[in-house]
């Protein structure tokens, strides 16, 4: 129980262990020096199985440092493969697709015009042979 003599869920050994590791040396530290990597990723391995905001009570830490600091491991933890990607340019023209279009019209006094293409075409352009026909109608 605490002070107010409120019930204190018991810890897991791994945050147990910690604490006292924590307890340890807030007695050995010197004014003014700084939580050691080892403690913080200690605190920060604890996460993984309990909240941020238990694990920052029970070892007496800045709730906001030791959020931040996990989210820094997680992102560290992503494959750069599985991030999300917002734009991924495709060249097409170096892969050799091939692309099929028909077109086929009929004019008013009979005349038929198809054209069919295949693969990339730019030798001439399939809209002006379409005006030429609608011109000849």
């Amino acid at each position: 129980m605490n002070r107010e003599g409120i019930a204190i869920p018991a810890l897991s050994p791994g945050l147990e262990e910690v604490r006292g590791r924590f307890e340890i040396w807030r007695k050995k530290k010197k004014i003014g020096s700084r939580i050691p990597k080892s403690l913080w990723q200690a605190a920060v391995d604890l996460c993984q199985e309990h909240t941020v905001l238990r694990v920052s009570r029970a070892l007496r830490l800045n709730y906001n440092e030791l959020k931040n600091r996990v989210q820094k491991s997680e992102k560290k933890a992503i494959p750069a493969t599985d991030r999300c990607v917002e734009f991924v340019e495709v060249d097409f023209e170096g892969i050799g697709m091939r692309s099929e279009c028909v077109v086929e019209m009929e004019g008013t006094k009979g005349a038929k015009l198809k054209m069919h293409f295949r693969g990339q075409q730019k030798a001439f352009d399939p809209l002006e042979l379409a005006r030429i026909f609608w011109r000849q109608e």
